[in-house]
């Protein structure tokens, strides 16, 4: 019998074969295992969450969205180079939420959480991103309005 040869896929054609879901499933098992704790702490990550389409049973999602807030010194790239390694996943849609707007911190922070460096620090965030969102609501309209009236009637 001829000894049979296997060709060895390089890392990266790996990326091709998992799909949004089963990367938000690798998360969620990471998570509750302690290696997604492990990365967080070593990248500085303060909270980490998955959020938007991957969440919706009834979506097929082509990206994973990912809200991350950081204590510190924040080295974003090492970080989503650390969860793509981790999910065999590149569709990566990272947030960053420290100052970011506060309707994408609130819809990031509405997800799924994964990661909260301090116990309660999760519902905190979640309050303070919902509140400003619900205060500064007058001033989007506003905004929005604003822009209408300059841009003249619809044609």
């Amino acid at each position: 019998m001829a000894a049979r040869r296997f060709r060895l896929l390089p890392a990266y054609a790996l990326l091709d074969m998992v799909n949004a879901q089963d990367a938000f499933d690798t998360l969620r098992r990471a998570a509750d295992d302690g290696r997604l704790d492990a990365l967080c702490e070593r990248r500085g990550v303060r909270l980490l969450s998955v959020f938007d389409s991957v969440l919706d049973a009834a979506a097929e999602p082509g990206d994973l969205d990912v809200g991350v807030s950081f204590r510190a010194g924040p080295d974003l790239l090492a970080l989503i180079d650390d969860l793509t390694a981790l999910t065999s996943f590149d569709h990566l849609d990272v947030a960053v939420l420290d100052g970011a707007d506060p309707v994408l911190r609130s819809e990031a922070l509405t997800g799924f959480g994964l990661y909260e460096d301090v116990a309660g620090a999760f519902a905190e965030a979640q309050m303070h991103a919902l509140s400003e969102r619900y205060d500064t609501e007058w001033l989007r309209r506003l905004s929005l309005k604003a822009m209408a009236e300059r841009s003249g009637p619809a044609r």
